[in-house]
């Protein structure tokens, strides 16, 4: 079990060292879904503080992760628009922690999904232009 852990740490650090930074911005949506339907599930199990560690971890990703990679020099105003539907997440993560509401989990996480969506279609750009 160690030994799969220790891998798993591995392949994760040598994807972010060799990913290009739209690569990392999907690895970010991507770690921040697996965050949201992990606290889906502990809210479903009763774990209210397993429910709160994972979405303090989904803010933490969005916060220090997305937020922290947006480029306001090139990003412009989708740069500022990213950054306040990021804070509209943040919102609702901790509303939805503090009233345990699935609903407003769904919400969310519906939201990333659409928006990853975008993201994996200019990948898709990138990649035919080149």
């Amino acid at each position: 079990m160690r030994a799969a852990r220790a891998y798993q740490s591995i392949d994760q650090h040598t994807s972010v060292i060799g990913a290009d930074p739209l690569e990392l911005v999907l690895l970010l949506y991507d770690k921040l879904l697996q965050r949201i339907a992990e606290a889906e599930m502990l809210l479903q199990a009763g774990d209210i503080a397993g429910k709160g560690q994972a979405l303090g971890k989904a803010i933490e990703l969005i916060e220090k992760g997305l937020i922290g990679a947006l480029d306001h020099n090139q990003g412009g105003e989708l740069a500022v628009q990213l950054k306040t539907q990021y804070a509209l997440w943040m919102a609702l993560l901790l509303r939805s922690n503090i009233n345990s509401d699935m609903a407003l989990l769904q919400q969310v996480q519906q939201q990333v999904k659409e928006v990853l969506a975008v993201w994996r279609e200019v990948r898709m750009l990138n990649r035919t232009m080149r």
